[in-house]
């Protein structure tokens, strides 16, 4: 005697085939715009005076303390926002902010540059939900550190965006 199943097959990929994506406050950022200031009064020491050996001793100092915040571990991870994802790209942002993520979006060792735009939901079919981009092009465009994200989320929104690439 065969059982059925009560959930289809197609219910089961979508459910699988759908991310949680949690963004953390990244501690890059800070460290990042530390790094920028300090290198900004660096350039202006040294074009102003001939002080090398103060500009290579604040140098040195900076990169040091900069590198001793960057190898401390964080302990409290602050989650900034959450999203849905899909393996189609479609962003779903407290279920009920829709947004497509576009092709021309990347990923590197600093972190992902997301372009999305938003879409209107027309029909919800048995698949999934089929969209359309809404008529304005106000594309949204974030920056998402490599530390704010968790190895799998990065993983998982790298391959979205390579998917969505090629």
């Amino acid at each position: 005697m065969k059982t059925t199943n009560s959930t289809p097959w197609c219910n089961l990929f979508l459910s699988a085939s759908k991310y949680n994506i949690c963004v953390n406050k990244s501690r890059y950022k800070a460290l990042f715009y530390a790094g920028g200031i300090v290198a900004s009064m660096l350039l202006l020491l040294l074009f102003f005076t001939y002080a090398y050996h103060v500009a290579l001793a604040v140098a040195v100092l900076a990169f040091v303390l900069l590198s001793f915040l960057l190898a401390k571990q964080r302990s409290v991870h602050v989650i900034v926002s959450r999203f849905e994802l899909n393996s189609q790209g479609v962003c779903s942002f407290d279920g009920n902010k829709h947004y497509q993520l576009q092709a021309n979006s990347r990923f590197s060792f600093l972190g992902c540059w997301l372009t999305l735009q938003p879409l209107t939901a027309q029909s919800i079919t048995a698949v999934g939900a089929m969209f359309n981009t809404s008529n304005n092009n106000s594309n949204k465009m974030f920056f998402i550190y490599r530390d704010s994200l968790s190895n799998q989320d990065f993983s998982r929104l790298s391959n979205v965006i390579s998917q969505l690439s090629s």
